[in-house]
């Protein structure tokens, strides 16, 4: 039990972990690091047991209002009620992959010029479902949006695992957005020239897979956010995407290989585009996924 007050709080979303989040929290309670720590669990309406896993561990709870959730509003509310001066954010789903991650993902931060440090997500071996094929290739973000992204801002921020310094957030904030506030903070973090550290010794366990539905409103979701970060996705951009030959010959190889599962993985080529499209053309609100 944290009998000092923390120099680190590690924050994650909940709702309905599962196992997963039962080994995540292990993981992080397994932690070698001289700086205090506490963990933080924001849970949405978990009716699993979540809950009860949770009162296992030493971990504050903060009930979250599902009905008013806000992706933004979230992460502003994780600074909020931290303790440390440095707040790591680690999604629910990922899984330390070593008893130093913590140490090495806020080793970064050492430097007084960088504010915030995101650690790798590599393949969960341990995880009962396999990793969707777009994802492990790669080629998942192949979409122009996304192109547009990082030319201005450079590599994606990611706060499913990230650590972020308190003055940071403290001259920054982090805006209401129903998703894609990783990449909107970022966008501050580059207005403000914060530089950030991507450290590849500090990762987690961490892979999707998806349904068919499920990948377009996770696309969808993607191209309204882009677009009200000011990467749009127009006609232009869906039919230079389309006719690309370079996603069409990786999933040629896909197809000899053999390592295409399900509709999602089938279509992802057209469907992504296509999903961009209608997020950033047409979407008003996210849906979940």
């Amino acid at each position: 039990m944290l009998t000092e007050r923390p120099s680190i709080t590690v924050a994650i979303p909940c709702r309905n972990g599962g196992d997963i989040l039962r080994r995540a929290l292990s993981q992080v309670f397994a932690q070698e690091i001289d700086a205090p720590y506490e963990v933080l669990a924001f849970d949405s309406g978990s009716t699993d047991g979540t809950l009860a896993l949770l009162a296992e561990y030493p971990v504050r709870v903060v009930p979250i209002d599902q009905s008013t959730f806000d992706w933004g509003r979230l992460r502003e509310r994780m600074f909020q009620e931290s303790q440390g001066a440095i707040m790591v954010s680690l999604s629910q789903d990922a899984v330390p992959a070593g008893s130093d991650w913590l140490a090495r993902l806020v080793a970064p931060l050492d430097d007084p010029d960088v504010g915030v440090s995101c650690g790798s997500s590599i393949p969960d071996p341990e995880r009962e479902f396999p990793q969707f094929q777009w994802e492990k290739n790669g080629y998942y973000y192949f979409t122009r949006e996304i192109g547009k992204f990082t030319a201005r801002y450079g590599k994606g921020l990611s706060f499913a695992n990230t650590a972020v310094r308190r003055s940071v957030w403290e001259g920054l904030g982090i805006e209401p957005q129903a998703t894609g506030e990783d990449f909107g903070f970022q966008m501050k973090l580059h207005g403000a020239g914060i530089p950030i550290a991507f450290p590849t010794d500090a990762p987690v366990f961490h892979h999707h897979n998806y349904s068919l539905k499920g990948v377009y409103r996770r696309c969808r979701n993607e191209g309204l956010a882009l677009r009200e970060m000011g990467c749009a996705y127009h006609e232009g951009d869906l039919l230079v995407d389309l006719a690309s030959p370079r996603k069409f010959i990786q999933w040629l190889r896909e197809v000899k290989r053999g390592s295409l599962r399900n509709s999602a993985e089938w279509s992802y080529p057209v469907l992504r585009p296509i999903a961009v499209y209608m997020g950033s053309r047409f979407a008003r609100k996210m849906v979940w996924y």
